[in-house]
């Protein structure tokens, strides 16, 4: 599947810019709005997003894309999104570019609904810049194959007291940005070391309990 590269990103005087590490990209991107940090933070999160990419548009220019703030491969489709910055029912949306390319629009709103989660992972998405250099393999099925039933960060950590903690804290992340793990907390509360973790249910398993 062809994917669209992301446009070159011109600074502007005085213009503050955001930096973030995308660990499913293995690339620093740039934001020009935290609007566009808040989105990508989602993406990041989000399990069955594979692969994405910032302010899109095909690698050889002879196809036209709609004009968005990502694509991104969603459950194996592809996805345009846009966010939507001015609320007013007077703003109307481009026409697509075609029936197949449609923009799925995010309004702040919805950005707002999910400012928890998505601050958490704002917080937690840095400690992935170390994973990739590091083999964390062997402990990453270590710590899934001990959390249970109402275990929490801290409950890994004083496992595995033996292992330096920001690594042990690192495998929870990897684990969880993978979708191995899940927290129904992150959605709501601030994380810490009383944050609950779970297993992903086995549906097959869990059906027979």
């Amino acid at each position: 599947m062809k994917e669209p590269i992301a446009l070159p990103l011109q600074r502007y005087p005085k213009q503050t810019l955001y930096h973030a590490w995308a660990p499913k990209l293995g690339r620093t991107i740039l934001f020009t709005g935290r609007d566009q940090l808040r989105l990508w933070a989602m993406l990041e999160a989000h399990p069955g997003v594979s692969r994405y990419c910032e302010r899109p548009t095909w690698p050889d220019g002879a196809d036209q894309g709609p004009v968005a703030d990502f694509w991104a491969l969603r459950d194996g489709k592809p996805v345009w999104l846009e966010v939507q910055e001015d609320p007013s029912p007077e703003r109307v949306a481009d026409p697509p570019v075609s029936p197949s390319l449609v923009v799925d629009t995010i309004t702040l709103e919805e950005l707002d609904k999910h400012r928890i989660w998505i601050q958490n992972w704002l917080s937690l998405l840095p400690y992935l810049s170390t994973a990739s250099v590091l083999s964390l393999g062997e402990l990453q099925t270590s710590v899934i194959e001990f959390v249970g039933r109402g275990s929490c960060i801290g409950d890994v950590e004083s496992h595995f007291s033996s292992v330096d903690s920001v690594l042990v804290r690192t495998a929870v992340v990897a684990a969880l940005h993978q979708g191995r793990l899940v927290s129904a907390d992150l959605q709501s509360l601030p994380w810490d070391m009383s944050t609950r973790i779970s297993k992903v249910a086995r549906r097959g398993h869990d059906e027979a309990q």
